[in-house]
């Protein structure tokens, strides 16, 4: 893949695609939900549920000792470590209602997924009580993906020898960028001593799979520094990388305003950032997985872009998507039965849902034929570049070039551009369109133009 660009091609491309647009991991997008889809919806779709259909279980773990000034996550700050304990009882509970609504011959679970907030935030006592929650009600497979977010700086020898007794096989750490100036105006201090002594202990333990998390955009960020927290990362050695690019919303996230704006690199700089990136992983074997995706070769994520079982949902780009995904906790997604369904945002409120032994919808999105075939198009599009005309058709009994023939006049445009290339039977996204393909996914919603002019303010980030 091409990865370095003239001046004159950056500068052109942003001044006409550096626009708000979703991230799509989830389609239609969440301002499009409603809260008239409830827990009712929910109930009917876990009791559809067929025989050889599998699972893929997220817990949210809200709670953070400090707030990261970059952060849009949903998290409760705190320092008072007892709240997880009432937590998990609260969580088991849900797990307990949830499964009554499931035919009681299906259990499979695939993958599972614990995220933040710092879920490391949790005694070991705790996370070992909430596994053998999950054990009693569901039937987790041999070969499962047992995955947990964890935040080096926190994080405990006895909170790691767990994870190992329990049978975690993945772990994700947050790096966002190792530079001391960039992390004290985002309020997050983690040293690369701090991460690499962290990951020695892990993999003194036998642990193998690592995910980082890096954050491209943030304030402070320079070209020279930016490179040299790249380097860093690499003599740490990971599977996976996601470089994501910072969402600046204050107008959502006010803590965002702890910084300047004058503080953020301007989007040319932006750009520069991941084009060091998508220059340096590459040439360390590492592969780019959809649009800020990187892992090496043989690495489940690289296996499934090339088998086309790529997937995309609100932990970014995953395998296993067959299997439903079901959230608990506060905040968390579900999608289940191909629709979307989201637990209570605040805390009080999941609380006071579970207690009264209730589901926790608040709201939701129920899929029309129309929404999974463009849900379905636009994931092939964020996942793999690509849409062969005649495997849609196929796949949804659709004449492709008259479905969507306004869409193809409008993507002419971008091809022109230099972002794609139409062929007979097939959209190709080419390289520089694989650093915008939220834009070119974006001419396939519809509902994107109604959420923008009812918005009181931006509803999404900028695309770069």
């Amino acid at each position: 893949m091409q990865s370095t660009w003239s001046q004159s091609e950056v500068f052109n491309w942003l001044q006409k695609y550096n626009v708000t647009g979703p991230r799509y991991t989830s389609y239609p997008t969440v301002p499009a939900w409603s809260e008239s889809v409830g827990a009712l919806d929910y109930q009917k779709a876990l009791a559809s549920l067929q025989p050889e259909e599998s699972f893929s279980l997220y817990f949210h773990l809200p709670f953070c000792e400090k707030l990261c000034h970059f952060c849009g996550c949903m998290q409760v700050i705190t320092t008072d470590h007892s709240r997880s304990q009432d937590y998990v009882k609260k969580l088991l509970q849900e797990i307990a209602l949830v499964r009554k609504q499931i035919p009681q011959r299906l259990a499979k679970v695939e993958q599972i997924h614990f995220g933040g907030g710092t879920p490391n935030f949790l005694q070991a006592k705790e996370l070992k009580n909430l596994f053998e929650g999950i054990h009693q009600h569901f039937k987790i497979e041999d070969q499962a993906e047992i995955a947990i977010e964890m935040h080096p700086r926190t994080s405990t020898q006895a909170f790691c020898d767990q994870l190992k007794e329990l049978g975690f096989n993945r772990i994700s750490l947050g790096v966002q960028d190792f530079d001391p100036k960039v992390q004290k105006l985002i309020n997050r201090h983690q040293t690369y001593e701090q991460t690499k002594d962290m990951l020695d202990y892990l993999r003194s333990l036998g642990f193998t799979s690592f995910n980082f998390d890096l954050i491209y955009g943030l304030p402070g960020q320079k070209l020279n520094t930016w490179q040299k927290t790249l380097d860093q990362v690499l003599k740490l050695d990971p599977d996976r990388l996601a470089v994501y690019s910072y969402a600046h919303v204050p107008w959502i996230k006010p803590v965002q305003r702890s910084f300047q704006d004058s503080d953020l690199p301007n989007p040319e700089t932006k750009l520069k950032l991941f084009e060091m990136a998508l220059k340096t992983f590459p040439q360390a074997g590492y592969e780019l997985i959809g649009m800020d995706h990187f892992a090496k070769a043989q690495d489940e994520l690289s296996l499934a872009k090339k088998e086309g079982s790529l997937h995309r949902n609100f932990m970014g780009y995953s395998t296993r998507a067959e299997a439903h995904q079901i959230g608990f906790g506060v905040s968390s997604i579900s999608y289940v039965g191909g629709h979307y369904f989201q637990n209570q945002k605040q805390l009080p409120d999941y609380e006071k849902s579970i207690q009264s032994d209730n589901l926790a919808t608040f709201r939701g999105c129920l899929l029309s034929q129309e929404d999974q075939i463009r849900r379905d198009l636009i994931t092939q599009i964020m996942c793999l570049g690509e849409i062969n005309f005649k495997d849609f058709e196929k796949k949804w009994s659709l004449d492709f070039k008259k479905h969507f023939a306004s869409e193809l006049k409008q993507l002419e445009a971008l091809q022109q551009d230099g972002l794609l290339e139409i062929k007979d039977q097939k959209i190709n996204c080419t390289p520089i369109g694989q650093l915008f393909l939220r834009i070119i996914a974006m001419v396939f919603d519809p509902y994107l133009e109604k959420i923008k002019t009812q918005a009181k303010n931006p509803t999404f980030s900028k695309t770069v």
